[in-house]
């Protein structure tokens, strides 16, 4: 009888987790404090106040409040039985909080920091990672030490029990998370694995294994405590964050309720750029966080301004995504009043849009491929981003937004799923792209799709079907511009000779064309069955991310002109105007992003002051774009709702947006 009844446990549990709504889906503005509380705090709570809170709630309207818990010195805020409390606790304010929350009907979530965790290290040194030379990392975790099972589950389970939250933020993850050499994790890898050799560099036999194994170890860890909040409160949405971004592009497998990062806090809107196109082909909710303030070392936390906010969750809200706000009450837990006021212009500000871009689809464009087999084989592990790993994919989503297309960013697994959708798919210097994967892309070329190609390996690994083969050497020197003029490889092109390709140009080895041309073209086109292919022959993409000179995106245009674009949107407007075109029934909807500013920014010069309104963009509609059984009726301006023509053209439409501020977007109905 045990196991029919073990049955029936699995099946009502699993019941239970089907029937119960996940309400960060429909959560579409949320605010985040922490304080991250440490053994010095002496007034944790002491200003807390019910009815301020309550104001603030009021005024702001946000969907959902995240609260801080327990920050990565490992104390926490409120009055835990068991771990380590803040000395300073003189209120419980995640008390109050929720009180209040509960009252007007608003989710709680809370702050926690999970690998890292400084203090249960301090007081346990056997719960910390070992590094490869043997020593004690005071800060991170190990996922084989008795960590999650008797400090960090049990505290979040407390928290769920005493608190009755609804969700939990966990901090302190994956970007925490790095191989440990302990003896426990070098015993269960030769146990999993049967390598007895433990790799302690990147160069060593079986590092790829032992990277491997530990990525494992941190989804195992995810996935339990998932499981084991499930289990107490299957309604309190678990996540864990960055998880499932572009520094962990893997498939799916760890069942969190929804996937979350926060952008760092200058500059945010480029890291914003490329994460929200990633997070919105996922197929999860999901949203991403603005600091709302500048953190200097030198001078401390400055507060943005609104346009500076604005344009930063700008980039989340084109794709779809929920947004929410970073800010730090007083160590007493008092709310700065006009911190409020700032946020609640925010807020406005994206709840006018919200009709018009929120839980939106993609209308596929151009797929930028996020290879998650380059990624881990070139990163820092475990999860690291950083360095030029990322840089051509983030190189070649600029330089075709600049171009004024609509980009998405696809891993492996999601593109293999979706590839026929896309008109355009790009390939940005992944060397280490599977077969399997290779046989796909393949195919969608020979049945008409059109694919960009770079990097330097490409005549080795691919010359037979792009129809070149590789002359002995590399070759550094210049592309011709049209117009005249010529721009430096900036990276090392191989040396090709077409066989069936067309070449594009030549390089020349100096600036005068007609005069120093060479035999080697930087790029060729070459038919595959119905398809074309674009091979770029060097490192064009990873240059414009650090090197972004205007004539690469001249040079670019052409090349895709003679590929071919017809069935592209596209807009006509300034290079920093970035489109993204969305869709829902009945509705193509596109999004413009104003990513300019007024004055000027540098490496001292952070603030977003002001936004200028560029005026007359006109876009361009291939009606491939639109299903053959519906035709626009109606186009205006979102939020302003400001009527506009569209024009149909022989094969195209086209409509002129008449001014765009910080965030607008073209509506086109459909009937």
């Amino acid at each position: 009888m045990r196991y029919p009844l073990f049955f029936l446990s699995v099946f009502l549990t699993y019941c239970v987790f089907a029937q119960t709504p996940n309400w960060h889906e429909d959560s579409f503005l949320g605010i985040h404090f922490d304080l991250h509380p440490n053994a010095h705090d002496t007034e944790l709570g002491k200003e807390v106040d019910a009815e301020q809170i309550r104001q603030f709630l009021v005024k702001v309207k946000p969907d959902f409040v995240q609260y801080d818990c327990k920050g990565h010195p490992g104390y926490t805020g409120y009055p835990t039985k068991i771990g380590s409390p803040s000395p300073g606790i003189v209120n419980d304010a995640l008390r109050v909080w929720r009180d209040v929350t509960k009252e007007l009907n608003i989710p709680l979530s809370i702050h926690y920091s999970g690998v890292w965790d400084t203090r249960a290290i301090e007081l346990n040194p056997d719960w910390g990672r070992k590094k490869a030379d043997g020593t004690l990392d005071t800060n991170n975790t190990c996922r084989t030490s008795d960590y999650d099972t008797k400090l960090m589950i049990p505290q979040l389970l407390e928290v769920v029990q005493e608190y009755d939250i609804d969700g939990m933020w966990i901090d302190g993850e994956n970007w925490a998370s790095y191989p440990c050499w302990c003896d426990r994790c070098k015993q269960k890898f030769t146990e999993t694995t049967g390598i007895k050799e433990i790799p302690v560099k990147k160069d060593d036999p079986h590092w790829e294994e032992w990277t491997a194994f530990h990525r494992s170890l941190f989804d195992k860890h995810v996935q339990q405590v998932v499981d084991a909040v499930h289990k107490v409160k299957p309604s309190c949405m678990v996540c864990s964050n960055w998880l499932y971004t572009m520094r962990q592009p893997e498939a799916i497998t760890v069942s969190v309720d929804y996937l979350s990062g926060d952008f760092t806090p200058s500059f945010g809107v480029q890291e914003a750029c490329y994460e929200a196109r990633f997070l919105a082909s996922r197929g999860k909710p999901w949203d991403l966080m603005a600091w709302s303030f500048i953190h200097s070392s030198s001078i401390g936390k400055v507060m943005k301004t609104v346009p500076h906010l604005c344009q930063e969750l700008s980039e989340v809200l084109a794709q779809g995504g929920s947004v929410f706000i970073y800010d730090n009450p007083k160590r007493s837990g008092r709310l700065v009043d006009w911190h409020t006021d700032l946020l609640a212009k925010t807020g406005e500000f994206c709840r006018e849009r919200k009709e018009w871009c929120f839980k939106t689809k993609t209308l596929p464009q151009i797929a930028v491929v996020h290879s998650e087999t380059t990624f881990y084989k070139e990163n820092e592990p475990l999860y690291q981003k950083y360095g030029a790993v990322l840089q051509p994919i983030e190189g070649a989503t600029t330089i075709l937004l600049e171009a004024g297309y609509s980009v998405d960013i696809l891993n492996e697994d999601t593109l293999t799923k979706v590839i026929s959708q896309y008109p355009i798919v790009v390939v940005p210097e992944r060397s280490a792209i599977p077969d399997s994967v290779i046989s796909v892309i393949k195919e969608y070329v020979q049945k008409g799709g059109k694919l960009i190609l770079s990097g330097s390996f490409l005549a080795e690994k691919y010359g037979e079907w792009l129809g070149v083969e590789p002359v002995e050497g590399k070759i550094k020197g210049w592309l011709p511009v049209p117009g005249g003029s010529a721009v430096p490889t900036a990276g090392e092109y191989q040396k090709v000779r077409p066989t069936t390709a067309r070449g594009i140009f030549t390089i020349m080895n100096n600036q005068e064309q007609g005069r120093d041309e060479t035999e080697f073209p930087p790029a060729t086109l070459t038919k595959l069955g119905e398809g074309m292919v674009l091979a770029i022959h060097g490192p064009f993409f990873k240059y414009y991310d650090s090197h972004p000179v205007p004539a690469y995106r001249q040079i670019l245009a052409f090349w895709m002109n003679e590929l071919g674009t017809e069935k592209l949107i596209r807009h006509e407007g300034p290079w920093y105007i970035e489109l993204s075109a969305r869709q829902r029934e009945n509705q193509i909807l596109l999004n413009l992003v104003n990513r300019a500013v007024e004055g000027y920014l540098s490496s001292e010069r952070h603030m977003v002051e002001g936004v200028p309104i560029v005026q007359g963009i006109m876009i361009t509609i291939p009606k491939a774009c639109i299903p053959s059984d519906k035709k626009p009726i109606r186009a205006y301006i979102a939020p302003a709702q400001i009527p506009v023509n569209i024009v149909e053209e022989k094969n195209q439409y086209k409509m002129v947006v008449p001014q765009v501020h910080i965030y607008d977007i073209g509506v086109i109905e459909l009937q």
